[in-house]
């Protein structure tokens, strides 16, 4: 089972005594190496030129961060579900070890892919949607290079005892790496929705606290989601009566049923 997770914009800085800085070679994927590398200095150069923090989305009350990105080959690095936060990470424990036949990817506008079990990332500052000196929006740019790694992933999940995907990425994130039901392989997308009078209408917000529900459930369980009706199965359990899930097609819906 590959689970796949956006980024999160809030990141917890790594302290500087207990991580080593970033080392690009240590990450899995070694095909993305060098399309990191290219992204890596252009968000740098980014970072150090006029208007750098309006490129990258860095918000005025926190400056600091255009610094930081400036000088983001030598910030400490450590485990992804440490230096992620935010609604949906903190439904995760970044303590607890990640089973090894469920694989968690986090879809990054600086490294394209991230494995939440084996990569050390530092906390950046950039976005599907920033702009990077000479090579455009990030997340435009990342899709064509992240192709050929969909490819492999879907054939890899296709061998494999659990051929599923459950995708909680968000819209910009999806579209740089584009995973689709087929050839053997089931793709869920997850898609809570708030439920008033028989009336359903997509959560915004909160969709990414019930994103990190889901992924909770599906580490958490003892045996691996085999098919799309199990991984119903594990997320209705973990819910109790809570929520409501339902398959659509290739959507998971949870819906949050409001008076």
């Amino acid at each position: 089972m590959l689970i796949l997770l956006p980024p999160s914009e809030t990141k917890t800085r790594p302290v500087r005594a207990e991580a080593a800085p970033l080392d690009l070679d240590a990450f899995g994927m070694p095909e993305l190496t060098d399309s990191r590398r290219m992204m890596l200095r252009a968000a740098v150069r980014t970072a150090e030129a006029r208007g750098g923090a309006d490129k990258l989305g860095v918000p005025a009350s926190s400056p600091e961060l255009v610094a930081r990105m400036a000088q983001v080959e030598q910030e400490p690095a450590a485990a992804p579900l440490s230096v992620y936060s935010g609604v949906l990470y903190d439904q995760l424990d970044p303590s607890r070890a990640l089973p090894d036949d469920r694989r968690v990817l986090v879809q990054s506008a600086l490294f394209g892919l991230v494995d939440a079990a084996t990569d050390r990332i530092p906390a950046y500052r950039l976005s599907a949607a920033s702009t990077v000196s000479r090579l455009g929006k990030a997340g435009s740019w990342w899709a064509p290079r992240l192709k050929p790694v969909a490819a492999r992933l879907r054939t890899e999940l296709a061998q494999s005892g659990s051929p599923l995907v459950v995708d909680s990425r968000s819209g910009s994130y999806r579209s740089m790496m584009s995973m689709r039901s087929g050839a053997g392989v089931r793709v869920l997308e997850v898609s809570p929705v708030q439920e008033r009078g028989g009336v359903r209408k997509v959560i915004s917000h909160d969709a990414k606290r019930y994103r990190g529900l889901v992924t909770r459930a599906l580490v958490d369980v003892e045996g691996t989601p085999t098919t799309a009706d199990e991984v119903v199965d594990v997320v209705r359990a973990a819910f109790g009566t809570g929520l409501q899930v339902e398959l659509d097609g290739d959507r998971l819906v949870v819906v949050d049923q409001v008076s």
